[in-house]
């Protein structure tokens, strides 16, 4: 089989596909098209992109087809032959999982646009990609002969595709496997320290897994002259989109580039490889579900930081810095009081990706990643680690390709402890229960000779009255301890304020009615932020860190 594709008016933002398939016998043939990619357990229905299908015949008529499904096809072949399936793909979302084309670009997911040949998943697809003359182009693709190809579909819809005016490439080794660099947009920063930081923490990671899982790597980054900040995790690279690439100037900004490229390459073994069975292999035509959110994104986030201070990019402070942001972002959500994060994992396919409403569920990133912490701190103790286990999970899950339950996920981590009543306590309390976890993380930072401190939010509003406003004046989140609780409603505008020593009255317009409230200022913060400080040396930190 193969793939078309080109874009004949780019500024359209449409590009024009065509499938060749050859039938060799007179039976029914299926396309079906994803309805959602691989790191994003949410239905995309990609399907509503696509325009003018038609399905032509060996002798170049254009035969019937008919749809079973919002994104399943079938036609009747009438005799054997090379069929082809023509239709266009409206390429207008630019996040590191999507499809951009415009007249400076052409970048492709292909899990978003290329159908699945029901029973023939597992044929090789060529594909061939016209773009113009002048654009240098990158792919997580395999190419030979000059041809990119992919070993079957689930190769197809793991892979990624940029051909630009304006790529800058670097590239790096390391143990025989070649690491690529792709950059299109504008670079602010030392390209040179930027590579030497990459080959800093790639080597770290090989070094503790012992090995890598594929033969070359490919970092594909978008910078864009807008705010953005978005990764995507495949076997052979990774797409990443960030913005505004002016900012990258600042230490600050490269350190949560670079943070996302961290997490996004311990994928390559955690979930590219090591994976739920229910997502082993993906089924792209409908929900996964599964319950593994605390490892698939918990852990990755947690450990995409730690190796970024194992291999001495981040310094300890700033390490820090950025878990006190996750601290911060957690203290804001009471999620954890209704769903476990095995529940909220589950319901990813409903709004796992959206705010939804107030207080339903955990983030399975950050409120996983303290999970992690908190199990890597318990692992410590017994001279062991969390990435210990990971390593084992890679020997007898990722390198077999066989999918994982989270029985056996635990089974490994039990193999580490001659304490598993202790253990297993702190999964029915943090995975599976709804207990608040940040006395343990306190608890846990102490172990390694840190205050976890507490103090006033900027905005007194959200400390002292627990309202939290956006930008433009709407009443964002109300603190459920809050006397704000039983007066204030989401969206509320505050339109004035009056702040005494003890009290706040706020002129409210809530959809167009005029309300005035009076409020108690709370005895203690009820929003807060988080803060980490040195308490002392700790021969148990050196440990950790790993350095």
């Amino acid at each position: 089989m193969k793939f078309l594709i080109e874009s004949q008016n780019p500024v359209s933002q449409f590009i024009q596909i065509t499938l060749y398939i050859p039938v060799r016998h007179l039976s029914q043939v299926r396309l079906q098209l994803p309805a959602w990619r691989a790191g994003r357990y949410q239905l995309s229905n990609y399907v509503q992109n696509i325009r003018g299908l038609q399905v032509i015949s060996p002798n170049g008529d254009t035969i019937s087809h008919s749809k079973l499904t919002k994104d399943l096809w079938e036609f009747s072949p009438d005799h054997v032959g090379e069929y082809q399936i023509r239709y266009e793909y409206y390429c207008a979302k630019m996040d590191a999982g999507s499809c951009w084309v415009d007249d400076e670009q052409l970048y492709l997911n292909f899990v978003n646009c290329c159908f699945e040949v029901e029973g023939r998943s597992e044929e090789r697809i060529t594909v061939e990609i016209n773009h113009r003359q002048h654009f240098q182009s990158c792919t997580t693709l395999l190419s030979e002969n000059n041809e990119y190809f992919a070993s079957n579909f689930q190769h197809l819809a793991d892979s990624s595709f940029l051909a630009s005016q304006s790529i800058t490439h670097q590239s790096f080794e390391i143990d025989e496997v070649k690491f690529h660099l792709w950059f299109n947009g504008e670079i602010h920063f030392d390209l040179s320290k930027f590579k030497t930081d990459v080959r800093e923490f790639a080597e770290k990671l090989i070094e503790a897994f012992g090995e890598f899982p594929v033969e070359e790597y490919h970092f594909i980054y978008q910078l864009l002259p807008y705010s953005h900040y978005h990764g995507v995790e495949h076997q052979r690279g990774t797409v990443i989109t960030f913005g505004p690439a002016e900012s990258l100037a600042e230490r600050k900004h490269r350190n949560e580039l670079m943070g996302v490229s961290c997490h996004e390459l311990y994928h390559a073994w955690n979930v590219c490889q090591i994976r739920p069975i229910e997502i082993m292999p993906y089924d792209f035509s409908k929900e996964a579900y599964h319950e593994a959110g605390w490892m698939v994104e918990g852990v990755t986030t947690y450990m995409g930081d730690i190796f970024l201070l194992r291999s001495g990019y981040f310094s300890l402070e700033e390490y820090f810095q950025t878990f006190e942001k996750v601290l911060n972002r957690e203290a804001v959500n009471f999620g954890w009081q209704n769903q476990s994060i095995l529940e909220s994992s589950f319901d990813l396919w409903i709004d796992g990706y959206v705010a939804g409403i107030p207080d339903k569920k955990v983030s399975i990133y950050t409120h996983g990643a303290l999970i992690a912490f908190c199990l890597d701190e318990m692992l410590l103790d017994e001279n062991s680690s969390l990435h210990q286990v990971l390593k084992m999970l890679w020997k007898k899950f990722g390198k077999t390709k066989i999918g994982y339950t989270l029985e056996e996920v635990w089974e490994v981590v039990l193999s580490q402890t001659s304490h598993p009543i202790y253990f297993n306590q702190f999964y029915d309390d943090f995975i599976a229960g709804k207990e608040d976890i940040f006395p343990l993380v306190e608890k846990h930072l102490s172990s390694l000779g840190f205050d976890l401190t507490k103090k006033c939010k900027d905005d007194s509003l959200a400390s002292d009255f627990g309202i939290i406003k956006s930008e433009d004046g709407k009443v964002a989140k109300v603190h459920p301890k809050s006397e704000a609780y039983s007066k204030l409603q989401i969206g509320d505008i505050i339109k004035k304020q009056e702040i005494s020593e003890s009290t706040i009255k706020l002129s409210l317009d809530r959809f167009g009615r005029k309300i005035e409230v009076v409020l108690t200022k709370s005895s203690e913060f009820l929003f807060k932020d988080y803060q980490i400080l040195d308490k002392k040396n700790n021969p148990k930190r050196v440990v950790w860190i790993g350095r």
